[in-house]
């Protein structure tokens, strides 16, 4: 057992390309979802989270740099959020933009209820308004540092 480390897919080292003309175009349709899916697989895409209406640190969120965020609920209804995040100095509260978003919907208890990014000198956090409730969304992160 290899402790801390993850086997990802990978691509074969050798490929017999097909004579036959009417393979041609399956086989390098399979090739090209091989590859696919061995790089985007290497992607770990999204996290869970949980987030509720105090304001939280963004777990896996460096103290700098710039990033694009997407958060949507693991389950329908949940309000979504998509923002770039600026921080140039790890000591100074940086600059947070909305992207897109959309209130979460459904008969009581989602309707209207929003997300929001803000910023402290040493994290961004997140929370939502609809108080003493905590859900669990999916959170992406797109970097420049790490």
């Amino acid at each position: 057992m290899t402790s801390g480390f993850q086997q990802f897919p990978t691509l074969t080292t050798t490929t017999i390309v097909p004579t036959d003309k009417s393979l041609f175009n399956p086989y390098f349709t399979r090739q090209y979802e091989s590859i696919a899916a061995t790089v985007n697989f290497k992607d770990n895409s999204f996290y869970p989270m949980a987030i509720s209406d105090i304001p939280t640190n963004i777990v896996n969120l460096l103290s700098f740099g710039a990033f694009i965020i997407c958060v949507s609920g693991v389950d329908s209804t949940l309000p979504t959020l998509t923002a770039s995040l600026c921080k140039s100095d790890m000591t100074v509260a940086g600059q947070v933009v909305v992207i897109g978003s959309q209130a979460g919907t459904g008969a009581l208890t989602w309707a209207g209820i929003n997300l929001t990014i803000t910023s402290t000198a040493t994290n961004f956090q997140i929370a939502h308004n609809r108080a003493g409730i905590t859900a669990n969304f999916n959170v992406r992160v797109i970097l420049t540092n790490g």
